[in-house]
């Protein structure tokens, strides 16, 4: 594709090749840091592949984990090794690589506002700019979802968040979505068609129906294929929700969808989404094939394994001193590959 970037307009993507003559600012909502926690537990659904089962134990020597039996690879955790300080210089320089003026960057992690909170302490000049949130995870008709939530007051955010964690996990949704609405942060339900059970019929429009009082944006996000997030534009023009966009690189790179704006702040922008107005800005990366994003990230993963990994609470730097498995020499390649996929300007 030979344009710069895409827009979406009136739920249809258009080219829009020169960005920087229709907006100044970059609004990048969707981003992990190492607040961020992350697990392995795909794995165990690829170890019950029957062309898997024969190598289940070498996969666990692999990690080092031979020993243990039954292995739950959601005991297996890592965090992305960015702090809040690289996600904004990653993002301010691709930013600024489509010729816009600055960033206004929103980083939500997993069910955690720390990472927010350290950026905006560390850059008081930019308080405009970087609003506080987090990635809300919770339950509705026994589908998982998860909200974007930035702009969260900066007072009383910790009595906030224990709020929202404490109404999730007793199950009361209705106190969730008042206590939202309540803090007046943008409120954006994220990648809302992730199958995560399989085909099964996904509640995402129930969802909204219920509580689109409180939810003010639909996702079209960075990591999912073209034809889910074409879903997620047919959703939200059903529902008459505007459609923001979002990263959600978590590792490796900058955000391949992110949205274009004239606001001046966050607020500003987080004020025209609430009327219904957004312009998600979808980068030529985006439209690299998705099994050659996660494969890369799969790599980068393994290529930092002893520094990021961590097996029920203990670093794996440690858990494996003075041993060598199989990951190290596969690392040093993932590495070596990576660097090279870089320079030959293929990484997305």
């Amino acid at each position: 594709m030979s344009h710069a970037c895409w827009t979406i307009e009136n739920y249809s993507l258009r080219p829009c090749p020169r960005p920087e003559r229709q907006f100044t600012f970059a609004v990048s909502l969707h981003n992990h840091s190492c607040h961020s926690v992350e697990d392995l537990s795909a794995l165990n659904e690829v170890v019950r592949l029957w062309f898997m089962r024969p190598w289940s134990g070498a996969l666990r020597k692999a990690f080092g984990l031979g020993h243990v039996r039954n292995l739950d690879y959601a005991e297996l955790q890592y965090q992305p090794p960015f702090a809040p300080e690289d996600v904004w210089r990653m993002e301010a320089g691709a930013a600024a690589s489509l010729g816009l003026d600055g960033i206004h960057l929103g980083i939500t992690d997993h069910d955690e506002y720390a990472g927010s909170l350290a950026l905006l302490e560390s850059r008081p000049a930019d308080g405009r700019r970087i609003p506080l949130g987090e990635e809300l995870t919770l339950r509705f008709e026994d589908h998982l979802f998860h909200l974007g939530l930035t702009g969260l007051p900066a007072s009383g955010i910790a009595r906030t968040h224990a709020a929202l964690q404490a109404a999730v996990r007793g199950g009361r949704l209705d106190e969730v979505f008042e206590t939202l609405r309540s803090s007046g942060c943008l409120v954006v339900l994220n990648h809302p068609l992730i199958p995560w059970r399989g085909h099964r019929e996904i509640p995402a429009e129930a969802l909204v129906k219920r509580y689109g009082w409180a939810i003010h944006a639909l996702e079209f996000n960075g990591m999912r294929r073209l034809d889910e997030n074409t879903g997620v534009l047919e959703l939200a023009r059903r529902l008459g929700k505007p459609v923001v966009g979002g990263g959600d690189s978590h590792l490796l790179l900058a955000s391949s969808v992110i949205n274009g704006s004239r606001a001046e702040s966050f607020d500003e922008f987080a004020a025209e989404v609430k009327e219904g107005r957004a312009a998600p800005l979808i980068k030529s990366d985006y439209f690299a094939p998705l099994g050659w994003k996660l494969f890369l990230r799969v790599l980068y993963f393994i290529g930092r394994y002893r520094q990021i990994a961590r097996f029920r609470g203990q670093p794996v730097s440690r858990m494996l001193a003075h041993r060598t498995v199989l990951l190290d020499p596969v690392g040093c390649a993932s590495r070596g590959f990576l660097n090279l996929v870089s320079a030959l300007g293929l990484a997305r």
